[in-house]
Order: C-alpha cells, then structure tokens, then sequence
C-alpha cells in the first residue's frame, strides 16, 4: 500500500475508532443518567452474583428497595476522647484514635488478632478480635493512624472489644456519622457489610437523577417537605446526627400516604358481593370434638364472624387476642361457614415452624369432620404437588402454608374463606396478593400483638375489630428481673425444673456478633448462650439450638428433640414467639429483654404457661439499661394483659426511644411507627379521603 494511503486510513481508523469510544461514552453515561428506583441492583459495581442473590434473599432488588433500606442508628464520631481518658467510660460507646504499635495474630482455640494504638499524648489502649481475626490481621498494619469505635471493656484492663474500625485518609478527615445497616445473616455469609453498603450507596447518589414522585405538589408545599432526594441523602450519608430530624418527616409522611392509599383501595374493594355462608350442623360437630369447653369470649367472637360469614357483603375481619386466648379455634370455627357451604378455606402463617404446627392442629380437629387439610410450603416434593392439583380441583377444601400459598402456582377451585395468621408480619401487598386467588371470599386476620381499642379504628381504618381475651381461670406466669448477680442461683432452680420434668426456652437476641456493631458486642447469641450454660450447672442438661439461619428440616429436627426427648433446654432466637407450642415448657429466660418491645416480651413469655404446672419467666438485662428500661421491664413483671400492656407502651414512648426494638406492626413500614405516628397516620387518611371525595363525588353516591 503507498505510504501516503496508508497513513489516510490509519487516520481514518483512528478516528473512527475515537467516535466509537466517545459514542459508548456517551451512551453510558446516558445509561447511568437514566438509572431509577425500579433498575436493578445489577447495575451497581461491586455487586457480584452471589451478593446480588443475597441481597434478593433479603428483600433488597432494586436500587430504590436499597435506598429505603434505612440506617437502624447511627454512630456519632464527631467527638473524639484522648486515650488517657477511657477509664472514665463504662458501658459507653466511644471513639479514640491513634497509630498501630503493635499487632500480632494469636493463635489458639480460637483465633484472635490484638493491637495497641498510641495517640500523639503517649497513651496506649489495646484493641482485640476474635471474629474475622485473620482479615483484619491482614489489613491492618504497624504505622497504620485508626479511628476505633466501640465501648470500652474493663474486664481485665481497659481494651476494646470488635472495635469498628477506619484508616484515616492522608488528610486526616473522617466521616462523623456513620451510618449503620441491618445485616442480615444471608448478606453477612456473601460477604455484604456495612462498607459494601455505604460504598454502594454512594454510587447511587453520584449516578441516579430519576426519583418518584409520591407526594402531590400541595402536599410538598403545605409542609414545606425538603426534596426526596436531599432527604435520602441526608439519611444515608449525614454529617451532622443533630440535622436528621429535619430529614424524617418527609419519609415517614410518604410511607404512611402509600399505605392509606393503599387502605383507601382495600375498603373500596371489600365493599364488592362476596358469599352468603353457614355454618349448618358443623358447629355442634365441631365443638363436640373438643376435649375443652369454649370461653366466653370465644362463643362471642363466632357469633360475630358466623353473622360476618351470613352477610352477602364480604367479610374483613381482625381477630385480636392476647397469647393464650385461643385464636387458633376461634378462627377454625369461623371458617366452617365456608366448608359447609361448599368454599375452600385458605390459612396463611408467617413461618415454616408455626405453618406446620398449625396444619398439625387444625387437622387433628378436622378430620373428625372428614375433611383434610393440605400443607403447601416452600420448595417441591410429591406431597406438594398433589396437594396443588387438590386445590386446583376443588378436591381438597382447606390448605394451611406459607408466603408459597400467595405464589402463581396455587390455584384454588373456589376460595370462599381466607385466614392470615400473625397478619403483622406480612405486608400489604403480600396480604392484597392472597385475596386476589379468591375475590368474594371472606377475609380474616390474626393478631396476637394486640392494638389499643384508641388506636384500633385508626389503624386498621379498612377493617372491623374482634376481640378474645385470656381466661381469667389460667394461672400467670411468675416474672422476675434477674440481676448478673442472682443468675447462678437463677442456674440452680432452672436445673431443679428440669429435673422435675419441665422444659426450658432461653431465648437471646442474635444468632450471632455482628462485628461492625461496636455497641451490641454485650448482646448475647445462640452459641455464646449455649456454649456457657454447658459449662456450669446445666452441664448434663441436653441442649438444643433453634435460629432462623438452620434449615427447615434443621428446624423440625430440633423442636423434635426439645418436645419429645428427655427434658432440658432449647436456646433460640425470637423464632420461637410464634409456632413453637410445647405443653411442658414451665420456664422462660429471656437475654438482653431491654431491646425487645413490651408487645413481643409478653408474647415470648407467652410461650410457657399453656400446661398445668406454674410457669416462670426470667428476665436478664445487660449492663446498659437506662432509667425508662427498668420501668417497663418492672411494668412487664406485673402486668400480665396484653391490652394493657399495649395502651402502657403508648403511653410511655416516645420519639427516638431507643428502648427496645420497634415493633411498627406493618411490614410495609421502614421508618415510620404506625403507634407513635398514629396521629399523623390519621390526619393523612383524612387528606386521602377528602381528596377522593372531591375528584370522585360519584364513587360516593
């Protein structure tokens, strides 16, 4: 080819090469720009296939589902202490800093990696890990400047214990809030941590232009709300903890107007014909088969929903009882109209553990009336896929499962009867999912977390109320707040119950040490829990282990083995709060109570009482209770009805109460607190239905 020829298409080449490169550079560029809310996780680095199935597993899809995934709380590091001040601080979190020492990694039963810093004074402190040792023994090195979080230990010399820990930058500057996320067990095991998640975040905000817009402009106005994205902003990356207040609002005010919406949608559709239904001769065979006569309170409660049930308009139903008020047979019998009239009855449980129980139950009363009842879980086998071809064909008239019952696959012949047990723990539109498989049957839900009558109306604005109460005649569960001091002798009573045949649930708060939560270093976990009460006393006591982390068949397997094997104890997570029924269980131990809400303490509790012997609950705070934590742990001690229990918790909390953990009762909500914003929730149902009214008198005629 002639040189000069050859130099014009190299030319030419290179700059078609170069348009291509500016075009993809264009283009994506383009592309990030009209990243939204509704893109996937995918679209973010760092995510790989196993974190991105991880964050799928925990409910987190969609760029929008990661920025509504709220900090829990955040750790204010804006104040530094000097190094010569630590004995100062007991059961405090705080933050030092200072250069590496000395570091060496320790080997032994169980791996640890120790450091000392030293600050500019010469003062020395000593930080330890024994969790992901070798990863910080890998990056953190002698001549390293630290910023150290965590709360100051004394139990030998004053040391730091799983400190969160930064490098400081070349300019010497940190972030002063850090923010601190929920890290679920399936995101800790793919390797999803708190950094990951701020790292991602930050993506985000540098990337996405496109927000939704949720609220009318008049509303945006008339509370002078900041932009949605300012407000995301602020939450995620804050840089002064003291500014949050002004963020809040506008978040919670969106949760709680999508969920009036979608309240607004619900009343209007439960307004449509539903199935005129009796329950004929059923409801004598039915309480035939009992081997125990039904309250007061329960024969009330039927009579209502067996007159819901006759009424041509659909029922929508709360059921509300206290634990051990019988809501299980309270609402089998208000599905009998349903099965005499020729109906499938549908009954959904938040968990595996307490979905099986509950098909055990109701089908060792049911099949006195012979009728059968179907379980559909997760995951196939023969029996399930049986079960779906039942359903379909109208063969099998009552089915019990889990979340799977809402999924594409179940079809029913003719649903006439839907029941949601612990409805609290499923969100609306998991709940609106289910009635769409039967759009005239009747609609019940359960709770054993009971609302106050004041806040009843409010809240469940699109349902109507029922409530059972705890016979009088049931003896109450003897509470006692345990002191560090007093649990030896707690350890000795606990070994004499066991002996004289009753069995023992100790229940604590995590499954396992969340390393990059300085502050809940003291909480205690299954193993920890486990592994102590096997070194004393309790030694020669079977043991078994209950999480949310073992599979189902892990699950069975255990409760199994507590049941049915020789007395002793079973250490768990709150997994147990629901499903777990084991007539002999006389003892209660609950582990850091003071993080728990009084609702979910009480219904713990509610695990033992249910046989003939007297039961006890012990109650076993760690060192860092304040003055409103004993109070309630005190009023919890003596009072024993849910109700008032429920109207006390209002009463006495507040905004920010950082005692116990929230218990919102929809899982819809991230941030905001259907309880304390109940006034709030109100006034936004108001605005709703003033807006409807106004653009749609008709719909009102």
């Amino acid at each position: 080819m002639h040189k000069k020829t050859y130099t014009v298409y190299l030319l030419y080449i290179l700059r078609f090469n170069a348009l291509i490169i500016y075009y993809i550079f264009i283009m994506t560029k383009a592309g990030i720009s009209q990243l939204d809310f509704l893109s996937p996780l995918r679209s973010v680095p760092g995510l790989g296939p196993k974190r991105l199935t991880a964050l799928d597993a925990a409910g987190l899809k969609t760029i929008g589902d990661l920025l509504y995934y709220y900090p829990v709380k955040y750790i204010d590091r804006s104040k530094q202490i000097a190094l010569n001040s630590v004995n100062n601080f007991h059961d405090d979190t705080v933050t030092v800093s200072g250069a590496v020492e000395r570091a060496r990694l320790e080997p032994g039963r169980k791996l640890r990696f120790r450091i000392m810093i030293r600050d500019d004074e010469g003062a020395t402190l000593e930080a330890v890990w024994f969790a992901g040792a070798l990863y910080q023994s890998k990056s953190i090195k002698v001549g390293d400047r630290l910023v150290l979080t965590a709360k100051i230990n004394h139990h030998v010399k004053a040391q730091m214990i799983h400190p969160l820990v930064e490098k400081v930058a070349e300019s010497g500057t940190i972030n002063p809030v850090l923010p601190v996320y929920s890290i679920k067990d399936v995101m800790r095991e793919a390797g999803v941590n708190q950094r990951l998640l701020n790292k991602s975040i930050a993506w985000i905000f540098k990337n996405v232009d496109n927000y939704p817009k949720v609220l009318p402009a008049a509303i945006e106005q008339k509370h002078a709300f900041p932009a949605l994205k300012e407000c995301f902003y602020n939450i995620h990356l804050p840089k002064d903890i003291s500014c949050l207040d002004k963020y809040w609002p506008r978040l919670k005010y969106e949760e709680l107007y999508k969920l009036a919406l979608t309240l607004r949608w619900n009343k209007r559709k439960f307004a449509l014909p539903g199935y005129s239904m009796s329950a004929g001769g059923l409801y004598e065979k039915m309480r035939a088969c009992l081997p125990f006569t039904l309250t007061e309170s329960q024969e009330k409660a039927i009579a209502v929903l067996h007159g819901d049930a006759a009424k041509p308009a659909r029922m929508h139903r709360l059921l509300q009882g206290d634990v051990g008020s019988g809501k299980t047979v309270t609402a089998l019998f208000a599905a009998l109209p349903a099965l005499n009239s020729g109906y499938q009855v549908a009954w959904m449980a938040p968990t595996e553990v307490l979905a099986k129980q509950t098909h055990a139950v109701l089908q060792k009363y049911l099949h006195h009336l012979g009728i059968t009842v179907g379980y559909i879980g997760a995951g196939s086998s023969p029996e399930k896929t049986q079960n779906l071809k039942m359903l379909a064909s109208g063969e099998l008239k009552f089915a019990v499962g889990t979340h799977a019952l809402f999924m594409p696959s179940v079809r029913f012949s003719k649903l006439g009867m839907i029941v949601i047990d612990e409805q609290h723990k499923f969100g609306a539109s998991q709940r609106l999912a289910l009635q769409e498989k039967g759009p005239q049957s009747d609609f019940l839900l359960m709770s054993a977390t009971p609302i106050p009558q004041t806040l009843a109306k409010t809240l469940y604005g699109d349902l109507d109320t029922v409530e059972i109460r705890t016979p009088s005649s049931r003896a109450p569960v003897s509470t006692h707040i345990v002191p560090d001091g007093k649990r030896a002798g707690m350890e000795i009573f606990l070994h004499e119950q066991i002996q004289n045949g009753s069995r023992v649930f100790y229940v604590v708060p995590r499954i396992e040490q969340d390393d990059e939560a300085p502050d809940e270093s003291t909480l205690k976990t299954v193993d920890s829990a486990a592994d102590k009460l096997k070194k004393g006393v309790l030694s020669n006591v079977p043991i078994t282990r209950l999480h949310g982390q073992m599979s189902s068949g892990e699950r069975d397997e255990a409760v199994n083995a507590f049941k049915n094997g020789a007395p002793g104890i079973m250490v768990s997570t709150t997994i147990v709060e629901v499903g777990v029924d084991i007539s002999d269980a006389a003892v209660m131990v609950i582990e850091n109570p003071e993080i728990f809400g009084l609702a979910q303490l009480h219904q713990i509790r509610g695990r033992v009482g249910r046989g003939e012997k007297q039961s006890y609950c012990f109650l076993l705070p760690g060192s860092s209770l304040n003055e409103n934590c004993i109070k309630r742990l005190k009023f919890l001690k003596e009072c024993h009805d849910g109700f008032a229990l429920a109207e006390w918790d209002l009463r006495n909390r507040g905004p920010g109460d950082v005692c116990g953990s929230r218990q919102s009762g929809w899982d819809d909500l991230k941030c905001a607190d259907i309880l304390e914003d109940a006034k709030l929730f109100s006034e936004i149902l108001q605005e709703i239905n003033a807006l409807f009214d106004s653009a749609y008198p008709h719909l009102n005629a």
